[in-house]
């Protein structure tokens, strides 16, 4: 015969960082007496002890035992069933040990932090932080975010308020924070607002929050302002130079340039002019006598400095314009119009060898273009296989699901969705994620959240 071990207490939840004891009793059921040594087998077994590690039993005796239970309080433990085995090495009889299996449910415990990177931006017109949320417990975390400002100065954006971080990982949530009124000149104005992430416990909600600031930047800074000011003084000075000092030293010079009228109208009163002399008085030249030489004709005004005459080519002529027009046909040039636009498309994909599922789509208006300028690939559930953005059957991203929880991404060059076209998110789905909701299926569910302009196509 040999020993027989019997666990006398029900299954209780290990709380980590704390100790928990669980009874057991040790029957000898040999002819004589055993001495036998006790310990714990499997992963747990660093944090499980037995006391004492060593009993003596009579024959058809037992001792009661205890199994110490100190989980540590970490990430890396998760919570849930942890398997165990309990072995008892009998002395007197090697084949009579025996080793008992079981089971030890770890609870969960909820520790989590939220920090802004970076905590503080300079702006004209909005700018954008990332909330990393942390989660540090063994459990998953849905949490909540918000964000405000003491003044009401602000207005925010966040892409996807709720969310779930799987433990011991860490969530990048985009915020958004834009001045609702314009600085036209001065000094840079801080304007702190604070973001908020809430957790529904068992005890009621717990929050964490984060500091930061938005630095609004004037339109115009004072040495800008200083500058336009003394040009603008500056020509003023220049027309009222020209207007008051050169205009009429041109016109001075002008007429200094024109000959004397031969008309007799600067001579004395009761002189003859000299065409009477030479004609004796009769206004008709004398026999002999040579006419007065012809009057020339009085010269031009001189042009006024900077004056362009357009049939020289040195101006162009009025309604011209030296800047050649832009088609407005992507990327910055037709971003600029049209009206903000976000949406999310969220996948549910049955695991497959090596099939793409294309279920996931937006289908753009036949009467605009989308151009997407921010894309955050969402894979909260722990999914494994290959996700693929598309437009329509192009490919344009592809990414390996179980590498991230959420990736976001940005494009200083939007990507372009024509009228009519679909953006597409392809699954191949390897295995489902092990952060499924109670009652879940067992589907790939990833999701895509994007954000951009819809600009109408012209008629």
């Amino acid at each position: 015969m040999g020993a027989i071990v019997l666990l006398l207490d029900d299954d209780e939840s290990a709380v980590p960082g704390e100790e928990t004891r669980r009874a057991a009793q040790i029957c000898n059921s040999g002819s004589v007496v055993d001495r036998f040594a006790l310990d714990v087998l499997g992963d747990a077994k660093d944090w499980i002890r037995v006391e004492p590690s060593e009993i003596n039993v009579f024959p058809d005796q037992s001792v009661g035992v205890e199994l110490v239970f100190t989980p540590p309080r970490s990430a890396a433990l998760p919570a849930g069933e942890v398997p165990y085995a309990l072995r008892v090495m009998s002395h007197e009889d090697i084949e009579g040990s025996v080793v008992e299996e079981t089971t030890v449910t770890v609870g969960p415990y909820t520790d989590f932090g939220v920090r802004l990177a970076p905590t503080t931006r300079r702006t004209r017109f909005g700018v954008r932080f990332h909330a990393v949320v942390d989660n540090r417990g063994n459990a998953p975390l849905r949490v909540r975010t918000y964000a405000t400002d003491r003044d009401s100065a602000l207005r925010f954006a966040i892409a996807y308020p709720d969310t779930v971080v799987a433990p011991g990982k860490g969530a990048l949530l985009p915020v958004r924070a834009r001045p609702l009124a314009r600085r036209w000149r001065g000094t840079d104005q801080a304007l702190p607002f604070q973001v908020a992430v809430v957790h529904d416990g068992a005890d009621g909600p717990e929050e964490r929050t984060a500091d930061g600031a938005v630095v609004q930047a004037a339109l115009l800074s004072d040495a800008v302002a200083k500058f336009v000011l003394s040009v603008a003084a500056a020509a003023l000075a220049l027309i009222a130079l020209w207007l008051f000092v050169l205009e009429p030293g041109v016109e001075s010079e002008a007429r200094k340039q024109l000959p004397p009228v031969a008309d007799g109208s600067d001579l004395p009163s009761g002189a003859p002019s000299a065409a009477a002399s030479a004609s004796g008085g009769t206004g008709a030249p004398s026999a002999g006598l040579s006419p007065p030489p012809a009057v020339p004709d009085p010269l031009p005004p001189a042009p006024l400095p900077g004056a362009v005459r357009e049939q020289d080519g040195a101006a162009p002529s009025p309604g011209t314009s030296g800047n050649a027009g832009t088609d407005g046909g992507g990327g910055e040039a037709s971003d600029g119009g049209g009206r903000a636009f976000d949406g999310r498309i969220e996948a549910d994909a049955a695991p497959s060898a090596s099939a793409f599922d294309t279920t996931a789509r937006y289908t753009v208006p036949d009467d605009a273009t989308l151009f997407v300028s921010d894309v955050v690939f969402e894979n909260a559930a722990a999914d494994e296989g290959v996700l693929r953005l598309q437009r329509g059957e192009q490919v344009l991203r592809r990414l390996t699901l179980g590498a991230f929880s959420n990736q976001d991404e940005h494009y200083d060059e939007p990507i372009r969705f024509g009228p009519g076209e679909d953006v597409v998110l392809a699954v191949s789905c390897r295995k489902p994620g092990a952060l499924v909701e109670p009652g879940g299926a067992r589907t790939c569910t990833p999701a895509a959240f994007f954000s951009g302009r819809l600009v109408p196509t012209p008629a």
